[in-house]
């Protein structure tokens, strides 16, 4: 008798998780749901639409702030002229390192390549593989992506990128 009343307490209590979850979930979509439905009636009274763009402002206010405050950081140490130029010489000269060793690769391998008998054409584009155009890409867009999107928002800064008219 125990052992049955014991299997029917584990089976039973074995759904109440689930159901207290659903329970959970029911009261957890409903708030979701007056909450976007909240969030839609002050975008329509455009009110959501200026705490939003104070947000941004104030997030892009603290990004300038810390990217300034690492540059005067930097600025203020000074280790004499020839440790600052030896610091200001590092990611050059490993940007150098680092794209002469990949020639040097590259290179070895269209020789290899065309000693192997592979004419030119089928050289390159196995040199030019999947992996090659990514880190390519990634490069250029390190380097130009930045000034090309800053001059755009530049260009654009006078035009507002949402608006919404208060309809009554």
């Amino acid at each position: 008798m125990i052992s049955l009343l014991g299997s029917i307490l584990g089976f039973g209590t074995s759904f109440l998780p689930k159901v207290l979850k659903s329970v959970d979930d029911k009261a957890e979509r409903k708030h979701e749901l007056e909450l976007i439905k909240l969030q839609a009636e002050l975008r329509s009274q455009g009110l959501l639409v200026e705490a939003e763009k104070a947000e941004s402002d104030a997030e892009a206010k603290v990004a300038v702030a810390e990217a300034t405050a690492a540059y005067d950081h930097d600025k203020s140490l000074d280790g004499g002229s020839f440790v600052n130029k030896l610091r200001a010489s590092v990611r050059p000269i490993l940007t150098y390192t680092f794209f002469g060793l990949f020639l040097i690769i590259k290179i070895t391998a269209l020789i290899i390549s065309l000693n192997d008998g592979a004419n030119a054409a089928t050289a390159i584009n196995n040199l030019w593989d999947q992996e090659t155009q990514a880190l390519f890409a990634a490069i250029v867009s390190f380097w130009f992506g930045n000034r090309a999107v800053s001059h755009f928002y530049k260009k654009d800064k006078e035009k507002p990128i949402l608006t919404v008219k208060n309809v009554k």
